[in-house]
């Protein structure tokens, strides 16, 4: 009887001393174990109903492409900067990763030009009119047969059609150069051939459309990819300071030009 109530007061006196209940403590980490456990389980249940999810919430619970979540929905950006290797330039310009400067994303992908017109005093159009001139430099033919009779080399005739477009959109102008380059029964071709413009002020964008027929005795082939190319904030251009374009989406030739504003 005595060992008992030994046991007991001693009991006491540590319960009396500590500062938490040890009845509540084991009751808290049950209710812990029990708290993980659920978060456990909805995890689970997250994850295996993630097919039927919505875009939306598939990149909330991590489920998509960081790229895609971030640009359509602002989730995942922070990984976006870590896998910018495997981006297109474009991506790295709109995402801040590019190593090339912000006015080269600017006036070839319309990025970060909030950045250029900050440090500088140019602006994203034209304050005044300037001359244009445009050289075709190269061309190759891809596919073959395109002339009757079985003729390999076909007989094409490459002119630009360019629009050159106002500061705030809409309304452009269009001009061509006519043709600048004929050839005949030949499938490559390297040199230059240029045209001139002038461009009026206020124009921001320039968009170049290559079209190139094969001239046959009967009728005409349009092999044209059906791309154009735009150059962005034209403003930001330094006198002569050139431009490389090139058209390599059609599976019949490729073409390469140049051009710069002075």
């Amino acid at each position: 009887m005595i060992q008992k109530l030994l046991i007991f007061a001693v009991f006491a006196f540590f319960v009396a001393c500590s500062d938490e209940n040890p009845f509540e403590a084991m009751e808290d980490d049950l209710h812990e174990v029990e708290a993980d456990a659920y978060s456990d389980a909805y995890a689970d249940r997250i994850k295996a109903s993630s097919s039927s999810m919505s875009m939306y919430d598939q990149c909330m619970y991590g489920y998509y492409t960081a790229s895609y979540c971030c640009t359509n929905y602002g989730y995942r950006c922070s990984y976006v900067s870590s896998s910018s290797s495997y981006m297109s330039e474009a991506d790295k310009c709109y995402y801040g990763t590019s190593t090339y400067s912000d006015s080269y994303c600017c006036t070839n992908y319309g990025y970060r030009c909030s950045y250029v017109s900050s440090s500088s005093s140019a602006t994203a159009y034209l304050t005044r009119s300037k001359t244009m001139k445009l050289t075709l430099t190269y061309y190759k033919q891809k596919s073959s047969d395109w002339d009757l009779g079985g003729s390999s080399d076909g007989d094409p005739s490459i002119s630009f059609v360019l629009y050159f477009i106002y500061s705030g959109g809409g309304d452009s102008t269009k001009v061509s150069t006519g043709t600048l380059l004929s050839l005949q029964d030949q499938g490559s071709w390297t040199g230059s051939k240029s045209s001139t413009f002038t461009i009026p002020m206020y124009i921001k964008d320039v968009k170049i459309c290559p079209n190139v027929i094969d001239k046959d005795f009967l009728s005409n082939d349009d092999y044209s990819s059906g791309y154009c190319y735009t150059k962005y904030n034209i403003g930001y251009l330094d006198s002569y300071s050139t431009v490389y374009q090139s058209d390599y989406y059609s599976s019949h030739y490729e073409l390469e030009w140049e051009w710069y504003l002075y």
